[in-house]
């Protein structure tokens, strides 16, 4: 019998099965699972030592918070793990007077110190103008985000220069991206002279036009990280989660910010959102684990650390800051003058106080010697817990009425628009955005139609304003960016041409420390600006 030789495709088969076999063994052994730790701090304002905090109810407690705090635990996790990353996302420099007069630079050099990762640009970041923020963005070694910010040809260089949408970093051989956004609603809250040259859009619009360019680099996971919060209402026009959350399911965790709450995890979409308070109340940590073999997150987990009495102060970050603190202590400390009597700010802002009209009064003072003298003042008492204690009255008093950076603005209203900026006021009675009135005398009908709780307007002396009459107004210019869409009415008027808006450069906490320290002695005061119920 012919003997039969074996067929050669068989013994070729069987070597390239042994050496796919071989392959797929080897690339079993490659595959693993990479954990990474994505730190975060947000709505720091300026806290480097910790704080009293009372808002909102379920963080009050004292002695919390502060980034030295935040630094202890920050460097004890990045020693225990090593893919760790840290990301501040934004509120950062505005706050404290010590983060103020350093131009917000203290903040900055911690924030280099402790080598952050990246930064994102928060609301308050604007509140000083571009030319100190452009002096921090060109300073900071972080990468700054906002991916919804553009900058046209008029926008300082330092900005427009070094301002990115996202950052991709490589985590023991993942690729991890953050991109950042920024709340959109800063146009609401910022005058066009803090943020001439930059536009800033709709959190998707954004993420439409960034998404695609991010995806070039290859990421393996992709983390946003933005300064908006989540709402278990609708999205506003300053926190627009939802939105984002329905549209880029690419998204593994949303880190979140510019609402103060703390919350731990929640998941909306299939998409991770976690949120770290506000003044390092506590540290954020987000727990990724990806498998490089499935190419894919398995794991997510997100905590907040609290950052209390039991973790001690870093001293690194206390020293580098020493100058500042020290400097802005003695400057709180400085006596300007005396109150001859309490101050009670109870009841504020639905009732008028003291405190309201030393604020008014101030006002009108800066405007007379500035040479644009006000009739008529509508300004809300900014910290309704903020009084004064008879006897001496320091520059922290005084930082304590007044804790934000707000300008003064006047302009011209006919009568007829005083009842329209004071019915849009009206509707926010017996809410934190009440502003009250000074120089007039008003009645409201509480719980009336809007367009019917203004019953009357009258001047000092009780009577009416002729119809033809020009009344000069003086607000702040958080009211006349519109109060974040609160008081649109109030923007149209003052930016309309025949008002004759004048922004002066002087704020309102400064007008209240000269006016203090030129009277030196001051007593309280009511004058009856208005009262609810039906017109005399």
């Amino acid at each position: 019998m012919a003997q039969v030789k074996p067929r050669r495709w068989s013994w070729w088969l069987r070597c390239l099965l042994g050496g796919w076999l071989l392959l797929a063994g080897l690339a079993g052994l490659a595959a693993r699972e990479v954990s990474i730790t994505i730190l975060h701090t947000t709505d720091l304002h300026g806290h480097i030592l910790p704080a009293d905090i009372s808002y909102p109810k379920e963080e009050a407690g004292s002695d919390l918070g502060g980034l030295a705090r935040c630094a202890t635990a920050i460097k004890r996790i990045r020693a225990e793990t090593p893919n760790c990353l840290w990301v501040d996302d934004g509120d950062t420099i505005q706050g404290t007077a010590a983060s103020f007069m350093s131009g917000g630079l203290m903040m900055i050099r911690a924030l280099n110190h402790l080598h952050c990762d990246a930064w994102v640009l928060g609301n308050h970041e604007f509140d000083w103008g571009l030319e100190k923020l452009a002096r921090c963005v060109e300073a900071s070694r972080a990468p700054v985000l906002a991916a919804n910010i553009r900058c046209d040809a008029t926008a300082p260089p330092a900005i427009a220069g070094n301002l990115r949408p996202f950052v991709v970093k490589e985590v023991d051989g993942v690729r991890v991206a953050v991109i950042g956004l920024t709340t959109p609603g800063i146009p609401n809250w910022s005058r066009p002279r803090l943020i001439g040259g930059l536009k800033f859009e709709p959190s998707v619009e954004a993420l439409q036009r960034a998404l695609p360019e991010l995806k070039r680099q290859k990421p393996d996971v992709i983390v946003l990280a933005a300064h908006q919060g989540f709402r278990t209402a609708p999205d506003d026009h300053a926190n627009e989660i939802h939105d984002i959350v329905g549209w880029c399911p690419e998204l593994a965790a949303i880190i979140g910010g510019h609402t103060h709450r703390s919350v731990s995890e929640i998941v909306a979409h299939d998409i991770l959102y976690t949120q770290a308070g506000h003044w390092g109340v506590c540290l954020g940590r987000l727990d990724l684990v990806y498998d490089t073999d499935q190419r894919r997150l398995t794991r997510r987990h997100a905590r907040l650390i609290p950052m209390d009495a039991n973790v001690p102060m870093d001293s690194e970050i206390l020293a580098l800051a020493k100058a500042d603190l020290d400097a802005a202590n003695r400057e709180m400390a400085k006596v300007i003058g005396t109150a001859t009597k309490d101050f009670p700010v109870a009841g504020a802002p639905a009732r008028e106080t003291p405190v309201h009209n030393l604020l008014c009064e101030a006002i009108l003072d800066r405007c007379q010697r500035a040479g644009h003298p006000a009739d008529i003042v509508i300004h809300g008492v900014l910290d309704e817990r903020a009084g004064i204690k008879k006897g001496p009255i320091t520059v922290g008093v005084c930082w304590s009425l007044v804790p934000f950076e707000n300008f003064i603005g006047v302009f011209e209203v006919t009568p007829a628009q005083l009842r329209e900026i004071l019915e849009e006021d009206a509707v926010h009675y017996s809410r934190e955005h009440f502003s009250g009135v000074y120089g007039a005398k008003i009645v409201l009908r509480v719980g009336a139609p809007p367009g019917q709780r203004v019953v009357s307007i009258a001047d000092c002396d009780g009577q009416p304003f002729e119809a033809g009459q020009r009344l000069r107004v003086a607000v702040n210019s958080f009211d006349l960016a519109s109060a974040g869409k609160r008081k649109p009415r109030l923007r149209a008027i003052a930016d309309a041409p025949e008002a004759k808006l004048v922004e002066m450069s002087d704020l309102v906490r400064v007008a209240l420390m000269d006016f203090i320290a030129a009277k030196k002695g001051i007593s309280p005061r009511l004058y009856g600006w208005w009262r609810t119920g039906a017109a005399r």
